[in-house]
C-alpha cells in the first residue's frame, strides 16, 4: 500500500475568515528535486548557452551589452501573452500564463528547473465567473523566508514554497465588497496583478487594478490594493483605494524612504467631444506604518505639460497622452517610470523629474534595474534599451525583434533576461530555432571584466529593488 500524501492550503475569505483545506488526493505539480548545495548544477537548457556557462565569462559591466544565447520556453504550450519575469537570488522566475504556472530557472547556469502549476492561465476578463475574472499568473515577489508570492486571476494570491515541496501552500482572496457580493456570479474584482514586498514591516502589497461594479453594466470602480502579513497565517492587514483612478502598475518598496511607491494610471472623461473631467496619472507614496493606509504623497505626471501630446481624435479631442507602466528603482534614489511613451527618470524621494527627454527607446511595459552594472533596462519596439541609472542618460539600444519585459540578474554575470513570445514572423528566438515556441533571450556585457564595479557610494545611495517584476505585463 502506497503512503498517502496530504496537501493543505490556507483559504482566506473576503471577511478574513481562515479555512484549512486538505486534499489527500492532490499530487505535486513538479518532481521534488534535491536542493542540496553540493549537488551538481543543472546543464544549460539550450546548447547555445553552454559555452558561456562553461567559460565563466562575466564581461565588463561598463561595456555594451549583446545577445549571448537563448533558453527555449519550457512548454508544452508555446509562450504567449501575459508573461513577466523576475530575478531573486540566483533564480529567474517566469509567470507563465500559457502554461498556467510559475516557471523557475537557474539564473547562473541558464537552465529550466521546474514549474509550480495549478494557476488559472489565459482566462478571460469581465468578471462574473471563475473563467472571466482575469488571467494569471501575473507577477511574483519573494519574501525574506524564500516564499514566492504569485498573483493570479479571480483576486487570488498564492504563497508558493519554491525551495522544498515546490507547491502552493496558501491561497489568499483579495476581493472586497465593492466588487464582490460573495456569490459565484457577483465576483467582479478581477485579477490580482502587480506586487511588492516590504521587508521592514514584513508586508505584501498587491494590486487589483481593474475592479468592476457588481451591478450591470459593470462599470469600472476605483482601483485598489491590499496589504497582507507575510507571516503565517497571512492575514489581510488592510486595503487602500485610489479615488477616480481605474488602473495601477508595478509597486516598489523603497528602502531609502521606507515607503511603498506605486504607479497609478490617469484618465479623462469626454462628453460630447469635450473633456469634462481630468485625472492625472501619478506615483503614489504610501507609509506602511500609518493605519488606516493612506496616500502620503502624489507625484503627478502631466504629459501635456511636458510637451508630449498625441494626435487629437473624437474620443481624445486634446490628444492628451496617458499610460503609466512598471517602474524600477536603482541607487541614488533614481527611479525609471515608463510614462507618456518614454522612460522618465524621477527622484523617488521628492518626485522631481531628472530626465524626461529620453526618446531613443520607449518605456515599455516592464523595466528593471541591474545593481551589478548600475543600469536600467527597457525592452520595447524591437529594442533592448540601456539607461545609465547614475547619470539618468540613455546609453545603448540593441536591435531585438519581439522582446518584452526584461529582468536583470546582478549576481555574478550581470545577465539581462528578456521574454520573447512565440511568433509567426522572425524574432530574437529565430536564430536559435525557437521562433514557434518562444524563448528567454539572454543578454550580457561584452569585453573583459576589469574588476571595476559600481559601489554606489553617493551620499544619497540607499540601495533599491529593481522590478522585474515583475513586473509580467498587461
Amino acid at each position: 500500500m502506497k503512503p498517502v500524501m496530504r496537501f493543505c492550503t490556507l483559504l482566506f475569505s473576503a471577511a478574513a475568515a481562515v479555512v484549512l483545506a486538505c486534499d489527500q488526493n492532490q499530487v505535486p505539480t513538479a518532481p521534488i528535486i534535491s536542493l542540496h548545495k553540493t549537488a551538481p548544477p543543472p546543464p544549460p537548457t539550450d546548447p547555445s548557452c553552454a559555452s558561456f556557462v562553461a567559460s565563466h565569462h562575466r564581461g565588463n559591466p561598463d561595456s555594451s551589452i549583446a545577445l549571448i544565447c537563448a533558453i527555449q520556453a519550457p512548454g508544452p504550450t508555446n509562450l504567449a501573452a501575459g508573461t513577466k519575469g523576475w530575478v531573486d537570488g540566483d533564480r529567474y522566475y517566469l509567470t507563465d500564463q500559457s502554461n498556467a504556472g510559475l516557471d523557475v530557472f537557474d539564473a547562473n547556469n541558464l537552465a529550466f528547473l521546474f514549474r509550480v502549476g495549478g494557476m488559472i492561465g489565459n482566462a478571460g476578463a469581465g468578471g462574473g465567473t471563475a473563467t472571466t475574472n482575469g488571467a494569471g499568473p501575473s507577477s511574483v515577489v519573494l519574501d525574506r523566508r524564500g516564499r514566492a508570492w504569485v498573483s493570479d486571476g479571480n483576486s487570488t494570491l498564492y504563497v508558493v514554497d519554491v525551495d522544498h515541496v515546490r507547491q502552493i501552500v496558501a491561497t489568499i482572496n483579495t476581493s472586497i465588497p465593492a466588487c464582490d457580493h460573495g456569490t459565484a456570479t457577483t465576483h467582479y474584482c478581477g485579477r490580482t496583478n502587480e506586487i511588492t514586498y516590504d521587508p521592514l514591516h514584513d508586508l505584501i502589497f498587491v494590486q487589483n487594478p481593474s475592479a468592476l461594479d457588481t451591478a450591470a453594466p459593470h462599470n469600472a470602480i476605483d482601483t485598489y490594493a491590499t496589504f497582507i502579513s507575510a507571516r503565517p497565517p497571512y492575514h489581510i492587514v488592510g486595503t487602500i483605494s485610489f479615488p477616480d483612478r481605474r488602473g495601477q502598475e508595478a509597486p516598489l518598496w523603497d528602502p531609502g524612504t521606507r515607503r511603498i511607491v506605486t504607479a497609478v494610471s490617469g484618465r479623462q472623461v469626454v462628453t460630447g467631444g469635450v473633456v469634462t473631467a481630468l485625472f492625472h496619472q501619478y506615483v503614489a507614496v504610501i507609509n506602511p506604518r500609518v493605519r488606516p493606509f493612506v496616500i502620503e504623497h502624489e507625484f503627478d505626471i502631466d504629459c501635456t505639460a511636458l510637451g508630449i501630446v498625441g494626435t487629437p481624435t473624437t474620443a481624445n479631442p486634446t490628444g492628451r497622452q496617458f499610460g503609466i507602466n512598471d517602474p524600477a528603482l536603482g541607487r541614488h534614489q533614481h527611479m525609471v517610470i515608463p510614462a507618456c511613451g518614454r522612460p522618465f527618470i524621477m527622484n523617488a524621494r521628492t518626485g522631481a523629474f531628472i530626465n524626461t527627454g529620453i526618446t531613443q527607446v520607449g518605456g515599455g511595459n516592464e523595466t528593471t534595474y541591474g545593481s551589478g552594472d548600475d543600469n536600467f533596462y527597457t525592452a520595447v519596439g524591437g529594442f533592448v534599451g540601456v539607461i545609465d541609472a547614475r547619470t539618468a542618460q540613455w546609453k545603448q539600444n540593441v536591435t531585438a525583434a519581439g522582446v518584452a519585459n526584461p529582468a536583470a540578474f546582478a549576481e555574478g554575470r550581470n545577465y539581462v533576461f528578456v521574454i520573447v513570445q512565440a511568433a509567426a514572423t522572425p524574432t530574437v528566438c529565430t536564430a536559435f530555432g525557437y521562433q514557434a515556441t518562444g524563448c528567454i533571450a539572454v543578454y550580457g556585457h561584452t569585453g573583459t571584466a576589469s574588476g571595476h564595479h559600481h559601489d554606489g557610494d553617493d551620499d544619497d545611495d540607499d540601495g533599491g529593488y529593481g522590478h522585474g517584476h515583475e513586473h509580467g505585463h498587461d
